[in-house]
């Protein structure tokens, strides 16, 4: 069974999607690097479901953007997509979870606040008044999960800050911690721990604000742990091809070629996103009555 393949810009229209009778599977994932480079790393998970299913399978790469409006409108039956995104697909347009994707650190992350040693920063109460960079807004890891913890501080993110910018990568904001040209920034886990193995920072260049540490977890922490990358279908989509394709994706074997290229380690049953979802209503992108 040959595997369709199709990669559309942010801006396609609805109608450029093939349709139920050319399909069977329209699989979105999402693609932060581009719809070039997410087609090569999730194709071949692609080929294996076909196979495990003997249905076709579309992979349509999408750009943040636009895959939740494609999944809305029926234009795709399955997503691979961020946590953010599985969150408001399942209380605003009713997605059912399918799996988890599990990654080399599991199958939850969290967020981390960076701080230069000698900024005066304690605890997270501190950030008060302080030079803090960031991601955007939409960030899980390195806006979202930290904005939600300073509120339990009684900091608001970012109208509390002295002065607030906001970086393309997060490697640019531990460096420029690092260096002290800010007082402390907000990245996702692990990236502290990559950047000293590969010797772009040395230990004690940025110390880790309010740091925790989680058995079986690799990477310390600042804020609670949340779900991972999540699979989640289209409302309609048929309840008894959402459980063959959660068993179909479990069946994965860890170390296959299909989920290296996908730079995951596999999938399992979808976790529970009430916590992001409590995260998403404190930070103002979801409803309280979400929650």
């Amino acid at each position: 069974m040959k595997l369709s393949v199709l990669s559309l810009a942010l801006l396609c229209l609805p109608f450029l999607f093939p349709t139920a009778a050319e399909a069977t599977v329209r699989l979105g994932v999402m693609s932060p690097t581009g719809e070039a480079t997410a087609m090569k790393q999730w194709s071949p998970v692609a080929q294996e479901l076909e196979a495990l299913l003997g249905e076709d399978v579309v992979l349509i790469a999408l750009n943040a953007g636009n895959i939740l409006d494609q999944l809305d409108n029926g234009a795709l039956d399955v997503v691979i997509g961020n946590p953010v995104q599985a969150a408001l697909a399942t209380t605003g347009m009713q997605a059912q979870a399918v799996a988890s994707v599990v990654k080399k650190s599991g199958q939850q992350f969290g967020g981390v606040i960076v701080a230069n040693p000698n900024a005066g920063i304690a605890t997270a109460a501190d950030l008060k008044g302080k030079k803090v960079m960031t991601l955007k807004n939409t960030a899980a890891g390195g806006f979202i999960f930290q904005t939600h913890y300073l509120l339990g501080f009684g900091v608001t993110s970012p109208d509390d800050f002295g002065h607030h910018a906001v970086a393309k990568n997060q490697k640019d904001i531990v460096n420029l911690v690092a260096r002290g040209a800010f007082d402390a920034g907000f990245v996702r886990t692990g990236m502290v721990d990559d950047m000293i193995a590969r010797g772009e920072i040395s230990e004690g260049d940025v110390i880790i604000v309010d740091r925790k540490e989680t058995a079986g977890f690799p990477h310390a922490h600042t804020t609670i742990l949340y779900p991972e990358w999540m699979v989640f279908a289209h409302t309609q989509y048929d309840p008894q091809n959402v459980s063959r394709m959660r068993e179909a994706l479990i069946k994965l074997a860890e170390g296959t070629p299909a989920l290296d290229a996908a730079r995951v380690q596999g999938f399992a049953a979808p976790q529970d996103l009430s916590g992001i979802i409590d995260a998403l209503s404190a930070v103002g992108m979801l409803p309280a009555a979400s929650n």
